[in-house]
């Protein structure tokens, strides 16, 4: 047969396996009709290997099609990518997940990027699955957008139990989170802060189509998460004496800056809003996650940063609070009914993992799984 790419024989497997489960055949069966090996099946279903012409016509007479039904142009299933803000690049690792009915993959970076994966960017610059069980496994994946540390808890939690779902998780600000969520590139957004805000924003930019009471293009479900406290997180004993967010001012005091859209971002926008014209001295990198932020002032990277408790617990730092606030995680009403997340918002009120948050320091999980509609600001 003629040479394939590495794409169209996974494509081609994926095929002649699905139309053998159709048919209720094991490979053992499917091989002792064809008289070769269960090897030589398993090799020709994950791509590994296409098989001579005499196996192929005689595959296809065993699974009752034709060889072009088996062989001929497969169609190349469209992928999303699932970062805007990180170009795909060949020998990138990816994630994948099904997300409204289309395939999407994530680039896995920085913290991610050792995990296992599904797929890499081929030459051509579009992701290739590694084998088609990776079709499969996209199919039980719930993608998650959010900043809480805690959502790695409930990834690794739910692959060490064996839970039929997979969470794919990725540290994202409250207002990348819920665009990620508005544009199908994510089914759930992690969000804290003024979220009814950042709704309305995304609504005046964003074509109408059908407003509802949250000021989202359409109905909104939350379920609960966590409640934890955004402070300032300072050096052990607060040797400089920071005493609140006024103290952005102060020349001797280097800050940790937050990337754009991020609710302890539009804390500190908040705050300097309210002060006479300043110049702060912030940090030379932007921290992309809570503890992240925390890394930065044990390291001396950076002074004072706003952060949550839980974070500034893990590195020794002295805490300031400033707020309370609700992490949640918002999904579409319509997406809450298909089966990976309607299992997800279940294991999520199980006792097993309500134990396993109730170990993290400073979280309120008191009403963890509780769901209810989005209608305007949530703290």
């Amino acid at each position: 047969m003629k040479r394939r790419s590495r794409a169209e024989s996974l494509r081609i497997g994926r095929r002649i396996a699905e139309r053998r489960r159709q048919l209720g055949m094991s490979q053992e069966s499917l091989a002792d009709r064809l008289g070769v090996s269960r090897q030589l099946i398993g090799a020709v279903e994950s791509g590994r290997s296409l098989p001579s012409v005499w196996v192929a016509l005689e595959l296809a007479r065993a699974l009752n099609t034709t060889v072009e039904d088996l062989f001929g142009v497969v169609q190349e299933e469209a992928v999303r990518w699932g970062d805007p803000d990180f170009d795909p690049a060949p020998g990138l690792r990816v994630r994948f997940a099904r997300v409204d009915g289309q395939l999407v993959a994530y680039p896995l970076k920085k913290r991610e990027a050792a995990a296992p994966v599904d797929g890499m960017v081929g030459l051509s610059g579009y992701p290739e699955p590694l084998s088609p069980e990776c079709f499969q496994a996209a199919d039980r994946t719930v993608a998650i957008a959010g900043c809480d540390p805690a959502l790695t808890i409930l990834r690794e939690w739910a692959a060490e139990t064996g839970a039929p779902v997979r969470i794919a998780s990725f540290t994202r600000g409250s207002e990348p989170a819920v665009r990620a969520m508005a544009e199908g590139r994510v089914h759930l957004a992690g969000v804290h802060g003024a979220v009814f805000s950042m709704l309305e924003d995304i609504r005046k930019s964003s074509p109408p189509s059908g407003g509802t009471k949250s000021g989202f293009p359409e109905p909104l479900v939350c379920i609960h998460f966590a409640r934890w406290e955004v402070g300032i997180a300072v050096a052990p004993a607060n040797p400089k004496g920071v005493t609140g967010l006024e103290d952005l001012a102060r020349p001797d005091l280097r800050w940790v800056s937050r990337p754009a859209g991020t609710a302890v971002g539009r804390l500190y926008e908040e705050t300097l809003a309210r002060l006479p014209e300043i110049e702060v001295r912030w940090s030379p990198v932007e921290a992309d996650d809570h503890i992240r932020a925390a890394e930065m002032i044990a390291s001396g990277m950076a002074d004072a940063g706003l952060t949550t408790s839980f974070a500034a617990h893990l590195f020794n730092l002295s805490f300031l609070p400033v707020e309370e606030h609700s992490f949640d995680l918002l999904v579409p009403l319509r997406r809450l009914a298909e089966p990976p997340v309607s299992i997800l918002a279940d294991l999520l009120r199980t006792a097993a993992f309500r134990r396993q948050m109730e170990t993290l320091w400073g979280y309120d999980v008191s009403r963890l799984g509780d769901v209810s509609e989005v209608e305007g600001a949530i703290r």
